[in-house]
C-alpha cells in the first residue's frame, strides 16, 4: 500500500466462515457499472470519498463512513475524485435471515437496510476491527463472534421492522457446560457455533449470555485460561514455541500478543523474571510476585 498509489483489489475467506468474503479495495479509480449481489454487503471507506448510485439516488459515503448493500439491489460504485480504498464484508443471505431468527427465536423474514449511508461509529469501529482480526488470521472463535455482535447489533439498530428479542433467562447450567467444555478442550480451535451447541443455545444467545453470566466474552475466556495453562508450563521450564501451539495458539507471535494482552509482560520476560523462590505458593500465586519484580 506504501506511497506508490498502486490499484488492488484482494479478495480474502475467513476460515470457518463459509458464508462471508471480505474485499479489500485500494487506491481503486475505476467505476463499477450497474450490478447486483446475490448477498449482503457491508462496508467501510478508508480513504476518499465512495459514490454509490442506488435506486436513481446518488450517496456519497465519505472516510470512516458505513455503507450497507441489500441482496438484489441494483446500484453502481465509483470514487467521487481519484481514487479510494475500502473494505466490504460480502454475507450471504440465508445467514442474515438465521441470525434475525435468532433474534426473536422465531422464523423471520431476511432483514431490509433502507439507507445506504449509516452513521454509527461503534458499528464503524466493529468492521475495521473485523478486518484486522481476518488479515492477522485471528482464530475462528474470535472473529465469528465479533462478527456476529457486528451483524446483530446491525439488524437491532438499523433493519427495518427489526425483530424483537426474545425475553431468556439467565441459563446458568447452560453456560457453565460451555465453560468446562472449554476447559476440557482449550487446546482445539473451538468455534462459536461449537460451544453455543455445547450449552443448546443459538450463537446470538449463547453469546449474549455468557457476557453476562461472566463478565467477559466466550474468546477472552477461552485465552484467558489458555494462558492460564501457559504460564503452568513456562514455570515448568517448557519451551516458548512448544507451550504456545500446546495451548491453542496458531503461532508463537498470536502466543506472544495475547500473553503480553492477559499478563502486561511478554512470555520471554515472564521467563526472565522468574527466580527460585517465586513458587513458593504455587503456580498462580506466582504471576503477582513477578509483576511486583518487573515494576521494580
Amino acid at each position: 500500500m506504501g506511497g506508490n498509489n498502486q490499484q488492488a483489489v484482494c479478495f480474502l475467506n475467513p476460515p470457518g466462515l463459509r458464508y462471508v468474503q471480505v474485499v479489500h479495495g485500494i487506491n481503486v479509480a475505476n467505476e463499477f457499472r450497474r450490478h447486483v449481489h446475490g448477498g449482503f454487503c457491508f462496508g467501510i471507506v478508508q480513504k476518499g470519498v465512495r459514490v454509490i448510485n442506488r435506486g436513481g439516488t446518488s450517496t456519497e459515503i465519505p472516510e470512516e463512513g458505513l455503507f450497507v448493500i441489500n441482496p438484489g439491489e441494483s446500484h453502481a460504485c465509483k470514487s467521487l475524485c481519484g481514487d479510494h480504498s475500502y473494505v466490504t464484508v460480502c454475507v450471504e443471505a440465508e445467514n442474515m435471515k438465521a441470525i434475525a431468527s435468532q433474534i426473536s427465536e422465531k422464523a423471520c423474514a431476511s432483514p431490509y437496510f433502507k439507507d445506504v449511508l449509516l452513521h454509527d461509529l461503534e458499528l464503524s469501529s466493529e468492521i475495521r476491527r473485523f478486518f484486522s482480526l481476518v488479515e492477522m488470521k485471528s482464530s475462528v472463535l474470535e472473529t465469528e463472534s465479533l462478527l456476529l455482535s457486528f451483524l446483530s447489533t446491525l439488524i437491532l439498530r438499523h433493519g427495518n421492522g427489526a425483530p424483537a428479542p426474545f425475553r431468556m433467562g439467565s441459563q446458568d447450567a447452560a453456560i457453565k457446560r460451555a465453560c468446562e467444555f472449554m476447559r476440557m478442550n482449550y487446546a482445539r480451535d473451538l468455534s462459536l457455533k461449537q460451544l453455543s451447541r455445547e450449552a443448546c443455545l443459538s450463537p446470538f444467545y449463547f453469546q449474549r449470555l455468557f457476557i453476562e453470566n461472566t463478565g467477559v466474552s466466550p474468546h477472552d475466556y477461552l485465552v484467558q485460561f489458555r494462558i492460564k495453562k501457559a504460564r503452568a508450563l513456562l514455570l515448568e521450564g517448557h519451551g516458548i514455541a512448544g507451550v504456545a501451539l500446546d495451548t491453542g495458539f496458531a503461532d508463537q507471535s498470536h502466543f506472544t500478543r495475547s500473553f503480553k494482552r492477559v499478563t502486561g509482560v511478554t512470555p520471554g520476560g515472564y521467563i526472565r523474571a522468574i527466580q527460585p523462590g517465586f513458587l513458593a505458593n504455587g503456580v498462580d500465586a506466582a504471576p503477582e510476585t513477578l509483576y511486583e519484580k518487573i515494576r521494580r
